[in-house]
């Protein structure tokens, strides 16, 4: 959350030419709801479960888009085995304060507990690693180089 998924896959879809699909868009278009609504109402775990069925909605229903994925999607084997199939760019930096699209700052999810748990989880997934405080431009130049390799 607020490590700029969004700013770098739109910026990385329109460098190749693809789709962009962002979960956080996607929550509020299928629900009408923001991440921090169905958290409230609903539960964290149904926020969960919806981020992980969303996930696998895009990754099947378009195999060329960029999904910017929420980080808990992580937490299921299912998501783990979606993500392991496709090419996966880990954007690994400290959030930036703003939130997503359709998002009102979900700061009361435990971001960083939750960052050290997934860690070892993206380590392991991630093809690419883009870390430290780069520029969006500089991260779709290195994701670019990585995937015209």
């Amino acid at each position: 959350m607020g490590a700029g998924k969004t700013t770098f896959g739109r910026l990385l879809a329109r460098r190749l030419s693809r789709p962009f699909l962002d979960g956080d868009e996607l929550i509020v278009e299928t629900t009408g709801r923001t991440g921090r609504e169905i958290a409230a109402t609903d539960g964290v775990p149904a926020l969960h479960a919806l981020e992980l069925s969303l996930l696998l909605q895009a990754l099947e229903g378009s195999s060329d888009a960029v999904v910017a994925a929420a980080a808990s999607v992580v937490d299921r084997p299912a998501g783990r085995s979606a993500i392991g199939e496709a090419t996966c760019i880990w954007i690994d930096r400290q959030p930036d304060g703003s939130s997503g699209p359709g998002e009102d700052n979900r700061r009361d999810v435990a971001p960083d507990e939750n960052l050290e748990r997934r860690r070892p989880l993206f380590e392991d997934l991630a093809d690419l690693v883009l870390s430290g405080t780069g520029d969006p431009e500089d991260y779709v130049e290195r994701a670019l180089a990585f995937l015209h390799r």
